[in-house]
């Protein structure tokens, strides 16, 4: 059994030193765990079915990316003339560069969580979605709905432009720095 440990540490390791990853996002991505690394190295033993997930996203990734380690900001490199007009995989992706792969996958919350964030009875979050002021939730399962968190943040951020004049202060600030309610 530690035979399977050393291997599977060891390719995990090698897949962060090769990609780059920090191991809070790896195990975000992998399992959406954050701390799962962390776990890994005080002593947390997986199961295999975990193990299985961590190494098919490995798999995944390689097979996505080609394994190309994105350099930070900081440390952009130069290109040379000839190498631009290259890429990895011959122009595969040029022609359809809308088919590359988003990080952002899609969040849901629940309707608890939005009354807790505006302070509000879910009965009210549900009275709005029938008026058409919410957007509406998405069916997750029988009796499971959620919402896609991006456009609940996008309507909270469109309601507080409506309400401060198209996101202008409603208070004026004087050169005292004291506030001028008119």
């Amino acid at each position: 059994m530690e035979t399977l440990e050393r291997y599977f540490n060891a390719r995990v390791a090698a897949f962060l030193d090769r990609t780059g990853m920090s191991p809070t996002t790896f195990g975000m991505r992998a399992v959406g765990d954050p701390n799962l690394m962390r776990q890994i190295a005080a002593g947390r033993s997986l199961s295999l079915r975990m193990a299985d997930r961590i190494l098919a996203f490995i798999d995944g990734y390689d097979a996505d990316s080609d394994c190309v380690r994105v350099s930070p900001h900081r440390h952009r490199h130069r290109w040379s003339r000839e190498a631009a007009g290259r890429t990895r995989r011959s122009g595969a992706m040029a022609d359809r560069p809308s088919e590359k792969r988003t990080d952002e996958p899609i969040r849901f919350i629940r309707a608890s969580e939005i009354a807790a964030r505006l302070g509000v009875a879910r009965t009210t979050i549900y009275g709005w979605v029938e008026a058409g002021l919410l957007p509406p939730p998405i069916h997750l399962g029988p009796r499971v709905v959620g919402w896609i968190r991006s456009e609940f943040d996008a309507w909270i951020h469109n309601r507080i432009a409506k309400t401060r004049g198209g996101g202008k202060a409603v208070a004026r600030v004087t050169p005292q720095g004291k506030e001028d309610r008119r």
